[in-house]
């Protein structure tokens, strides 16, 4: 009887079978369904049937297009001329997923599924390399089974031994139940689809799982060790946990919870789709976590992903994360941090290595499994995740392994802050992620101090007329429990505060600051690009007599420099303020939002209403004595021309005064938003008149002028084909988008170039710009890749020419990308850059592009 391999050795000759590694799978599986217990009785499955239908997914290998790989197999069975002969590795199916596609639906088939079902479970059991290998097919059509060579030549009837090798998984498992009719809108579809992937990366992994033939080890208790020791195993919560005993106390004593948030997790009772509503720095943060408490202790959810629109933020709020985790799940491994450059911040071992398979072309599916299991994406699955929105918005696209993703996040409480920040692409992704989630039995809460009345009606799908005088309240809170809506919520609002509001010229702002900080005050300088950070920094360190501490932030920083700044200018401007004497911070965007820095006097350039009130949570966060001010005060940096000579310009000329800002935000919006503001010369009101301030800017009105008509129609049109292209790459049966954290989730009209900063280099090491040093080898490095990353940049892609990416590389990065040496002066020398541009990197400034002619 001949013994079809599944796995060769690393000598390779032929490894565990086919048999016994869906077997092995298959219990991991079961184990993995068990522990969300809850949500397979939500989907109607047994946890066995699970196992067994995940477990099919291999069958596939039993193919002559798969078993001609390993060519020791072959001598050991006498088939190497006949599989010469018969063209085996190019004359037949050597995709072992198409072949899997199609046995599993003949096999459910006569197992009495209904075609309807066995079609889509086919498609999303041999789509377990991250893409769907044959589009479902309404006339029951599979993927054809290349095979011009007759059964007597080579003695094996493949079809026959596909189907045996089914049934007796089947048999193992002990199925009986009566076949289910499922859609390709059924959740449990795609959940199954992400079961299966992990499943079969778990049951690869050799340090659980033996590759010898005739290994006798219990498949069961194998991938109950395995999910325990990669940390998938479901957390045990403290019961009976008080809001004070979840969050700790503060300078008062005990840290009690405020109407809102008292009102928060009474509501938050279940599954469903909440939206909290509420000023900056109110707690919105400890309502969310605090009904996700509620929940998990009570089983109703099993995990939380906290969702932030940068990587900063997530950054910030994974810390307060870990306290809260340390008090619910003391036994749990520590919540992970998940975005793009998460993995950055630890140290990886080599210890994870997948399954290598000396014949078969597995290059890509090793990486993938480096990917998820060492990196990043790990961090989803784990019960406890903190990161970017875009992690969770590749569960919505078209992106490899989207059904990963969805199977992470099913069952959980999936906390979305700072829902406001995205523009049309994204919030149509964010839309659909949330009607995704909620079929998935996800707890979605949506976290805003600044939302319009439209956006959440378009957040919860509501009718365009349900605006009414509970709904303009705030602090709100509204939504639905289980697909049932709920009267909203209102909850007693923060004591008010008046804010100064003057528009200033930008040499006033800069003496202003110098005047405050040299009398110990914490000042918050936001421009709206890079660049006008970096000239800003330098005018204000030329006017600084030397006692002043003046920093920079911004996103053009190796991660090791900025991680440095980020960490010393929380601190100063944190709420302890133990390091807070004169100081000033001159940063981009990626402080306005989820960031707990409290400032003296804040000044910006002209940003949207929303944006300018997040900026405002900045200001006079905390209660504080001695602050140098007698009132909370934003200066607004004036523009160029006044507010009647821009309704006289063209749309154009309109463009070029508001500068770089225009390219940054709709032109349109910012002349609203002037407009609105410079009627609030007398100050404004915190919170409230931020209803008000947001609705007079983005509501609909007649009598302007024709050039600002104009740029409406053209933000309005652009905003449209947005959000049309979001929908298109949001066609799960499209051909697969590249799995990359933002290139999918986002729309970036400016496309970037990574930029790996050495000081030296060869094809051998690299000594990059922060002093680190790395070896380069035939065997990946997760340390050579962390160190790489840590000295890489973004820079403009339009800078350069086609780049030149040849070296040692390749292995560690994804994309166009280019390598810079930095010279004792700063300045990069870089192959590819076009004519007309420079760079210089300092410690002190990043990466600083410079234009000339």
């Amino acid at each position: 009887m001949i013994q079809f391999w599944a796995k060769t050795t690393p000598e390779g000759f032929p490894g565990i079978s086919v048999f016994k590694h869906l077997v092995n799978t298959g219990c991991v599986a079961r184990r993995l369904a068990e522990a969300s217990s809850f949500l397979i009785e939500r989907f109607q499955f047994r946890a066995t049937e699970l196992g067994a239908l995940v477990a099919l997914h291999d069958l596939g290998k039993i193919s002559p297009g798969f078993q001609g790989k390993c060519e020791q197999w072959l001598i050991a069975n006498k088939l190497a001329t006949v599989a010469k002969n018969g063209n085996w590795l190019g004359g037949t199916e050597t995709d072992h997923g198409k072949v899997s596609h199609a046995v599993i639906q003949d096999f459910l088939i006569e197992a009495g599924w209904p075609r309807s079902a066995a079609k889509y479970l086919a498609t999303v059991l041999g789509a377990h390399h991250g893409r769907i290998k044959f589009p479902p097919n309404d006339r029951g059509i599979r993927p054809p089974l290349i095979a011009p060579f007759s059964e007597e030549r080579s003695g094996i009837d493949w079809q026959s031994e596909r189907l045996q090798c089914a049934q007796k998984v089947w048999n193992y498992f002990g199925i009986n139940e009566v076949p289910k009719n499922l859609t390709g809108d059924t959740p449990v579809i795609w959940w199954l689809a992400g079961l299966t992937t992990v499943a079969d990366w778990i049951g690869s992994d050799e340090r659980f799982f033996s590759l010898a033939i005739g290994d006798d080890s219990d498949p069961d208790a194998c991938a109950k060790e395995a999910i325990s020791v990669i940390g998938l195993a479901p957390p045990t919560i403290v019961p009976d946990l008080t809001f004070e005993q979840l969050f700790g106390s503060d300078s008062n004593g005990s840290f009690s919870p405020n109407d809102m948030q008292r009102k928060a997790m009474a509501t938050i009772i279940g599954p469903g789709v909440y939206v909290i509503e509420a000023p900056m720095g109110m707690g919105k943060t400890e309502a969310a976590l605090g009904a996700a408490y509620q929940l998990l202790a009570a089983g109703k959810a099993c995990g939380i992903y906290f969702a932030l629109p940068t990587q900063a933020t997530s950054n910030r709020i994974h810390l307060r994360m870990c306290d809260f985790l340390n008090r619910i799940a003391p036994a749990s491994e520590a919540g992970r941090l998940v975005h793009g450059n998460s993995w950055l911040l630890n140290s990886f071992s080599d210890e994870y290595k997948p399954a290598r398979n000396a014949t078969e072309k597995t290059e890509q599916d090793a990486r993938s499994g480096r990917d998820w299991f060492a990196s990043a994406k790990r961090a989803l699955l784990a019960p406890f995740g903190v990161g970017t929105v875009d992690q969770a918005l590749l569960a919505v696209v078209a992106a490899k392994h989207f059904f990963v993703r969805r199977f992470a996040l099913a069952g959980k409480v999936v906390i979305i802050d700072e829902v406001h920040s995205y523009d049309l692409y994204t919030g149509t992704l964010v839309d659909m992620l949330i009607k995704i989630l909620e079929d998935l039995g996800c707890t979605i809460i949506i976290l805003s101090a600044t939302l319009t009345a439209k956006r959440r009606t378009q957040i919860l799908a509501t009718p365009k007329n349900s605006i009414t005088s509970e709904t303009i309240s705030y602090p709100l809170l509204t939504g639905r429990t289980e697909q049932i809506p709920f009267s909203p919520v209102s909850a007693t609002p923060p004591a008010s505060k008046k804010i100064i509001v003057e528009f200033v010229q930008p040499e006033t702002a800069l003496d202003a600051a110098i005047t405050v900080a040299s009398a110990g005050g914490a000042i918050l300088w936001i421009c709206n690009t890079v660049s006008a950070a970096q000239r800003q920094f330098l005018l204000l360190q030329q006017r600084s007599d030397g006692n002043l501490k003046i920093g920079l932030l911004h996103s053009r920083m190796i991660f090791s420099h900025r991680e440095a700044r980020e960490t010393e200018w929380m601190e100063r401007f944190g709420k302890s303020g133990a390091t807070r004497c004169g100081s000033i911070l001159v940063s981009t965007q990626v402080v306005e939002q989820s960031v707990d820095l409290d400032a003296d006097l804040l000044i910006t350039e002209l940003a949207p209403t929303d944006m300018l009130l997040q900026r405002l949570g900045r200001l006079w966060r905390h209660d504080r004595k001695g602050r140098p001010v007698a009132a909370p005060r934003v200066c607004i940096i004036k523009e160029k021309n006044t507010q009647d000579e821009l309704r006289e310009m063209s749309s154009k000329a309109i463009v070029s005064a508001l500068g770089g800002k225009a390219y940054v935000y709709a032109p349109y919006v910012l002349l609203r938003t002037l407009e609105v503001w410079q009627k609030k010369m007398d100050g404004i009101i915190i919170p409230g008149e931020v209803r008000e301030l947001l609705e007079n800017t983005y509501c609909e009105r007649d009598g302007e002028p024709a050039s600002w008509r104009q740029l409406f129609n053209e933000w309005f049109s652009t905003d449209s084909a947005n959000g049309f292209k979001a929908q298109m790459n949001a066609n799960i049966w499209l051909p697969a988008l590249i799995d990359q954290e933002g290139v999918q989730t986002r729309l970036n009209e400016w496309p970037t170039i990574s930029l790996i900063l050495c000081t030296e280099h060869s094809n051998h090491y690299a000594i990059f710009v922060d002093g680190s040093v790395a070896h380069f080898s035939a065997v990946f490095s997760y340390e050579t890749a962390r160190t790489l990353h840590r000295n890489m940049v973004k820079a403009p892609l339009h800078h350069f020419n086609l780049p030149d990416e040849k070296g040692p590389w390749g292995e560690y990065m994804y994309g166009a990308h280019a390598v810079g040496i930095v010279g004792a002066d700063g300045v990069v020398q870089i192959n590819g850059l076009k004519d007309g541009i420079s760079l210089l990197y300092t410690e002190e400034l990043g990466l600083v592009v410079n234009k000339f002619r």
